[in-house]
């Protein structure tokens, strides 16, 4: 798919191929930054080496900000006191049993936290959210330590995912709730037990979604997972369609042992590491296809979730 010149051509066929099969593990680290938006697709060798080269150069200076702060600023500035706690306390406790991250006064560690700090500055409106480091750390892992392609690929990541860390977690709110019309469309059994045990709030599912369920599979999956979701064809928030497929395979569990909210909460937090990727994502998929194919789906679904206009399924191709 390169050229001479190094740039990317038939994209399209290319991200298809990744959403159908994910990336070849071998070429994460080269495919990623493009994926990520740290380098545009038509760029040659010679442009992404001047590219990378200019963020070099504004991460230091990012970064010499937040470290130039003195002992008696840092005493009047609250907001950065908070956060720098926050971010302390985070890495100190994500991934720490993986190989990169685990033992004491681990180099792989104390860059996260740089990184991390460092986007704060960076995005000094947003700063740093709980859940940010689980979205910074299997990026850290791939590239093995390159801190620059590691945050300029999470700045992308960012910029997909930003409005799941608003305070108002207006789009965390509506994305659980689009959630649960799904859910009520599919499978209104289910649905209804839900209901009936106060957790048609859908707040289980709340991490799934606020992270992209990173902590659902196991890490070489994580990758897989986030690769389909970053090149879905589809008009459509697609880890709605994760969201659900992984709540039916589990509705038989949930209603047999009538179980509350604590239940499922606890049920759904169990589940991590023990769920088979593929076989969910050919059941989203699959559930993707059929709802779209339905003539008379709810104004939500239609409208807010598959962004349908009135023209027919049948005419819109895949």
């Amino acid at each position: 798919h390169l050229d001479s010149d190094g740039r990317v051509h038939r994209v399209k066929e290319l991200q298809d191929r990744i959403f159908s099969g994910g990336c070849d593990p071998a070429l994460r680290r080269e495919v990623w930054p493009f994926l990520l938006g740290v380098y545009p697709w038509d760029s040659t060798r010679l442009e992404r080496a001047a590219i990378l080269e200019d963020r070099e150069a504004l991460y230091k200076v990012t970064e010499t900000q937040w470290r130039s702060i003195t002992p008696d600023q840092m005493k009047r500035n609250a907001l950065y006191r908070d956060r720098e706690a926050l971010v302390e306390k985070d890495v100190l406790r994500t991934d720490r049993k993986s190989d990169f991250y685990k033992g004491e006064n681990n180099p792989n560690v104390s860059d996260m936290y740089e990184m991390l700090m460092t986007y704060c500055q960076h995005n000094f409106d947003l700063g740093y959210v709980q859940g940010m480091s689980d979205l910074i750390s299997p990026l850290h892992t791939l590239y093995q330590g390159n801190k620059q392609h590691t945050f300029w690929s999470f700045v992308g990541y960012m910029e997909k995912m930003e409005l799941n860390f608003t305070m108002d977690q207006k789009r965390i709110q509506e994305k659980l709730s689009e959630l649960s019309s799904l859910v009520y469309y599919c499978d209104s059994e289910l649905y209804n037990h839900l209901e009936r045990e106060d957790s048609s709030n859908f707040f289980f599912c709340f991490r799934w979604l606020l992270i992209n369920f990173k902590r659902e599979f196991k890490p070489s999956e994580v990758y897989e997972l986030w690769e389909v979701l970053w090149t879905c064809p589809y008009d459509t928030d697609y880890s709605l369609f994760i969201a659900t497929a992984m709540l039916l395979q589990e509705r038989n569990t949930i209603i047999s042992r009538q179980m509350n909210f604590s239940d499922i909460l606890r049920y759904i937090n169990d589940l991590s590491g023990t769920l088979d990727l593929h076989t969910i994502l050919g059941h989203a998929e699959a559930l993707f296809h059929q709802i779209r194919s339905q003539e008379d789906l709810p104004f939500n679904i239609r409208a807010n979730i598959l962004h349908l206009s009135d023209t027919p399924y049948s005419s819109l191709g895949k």
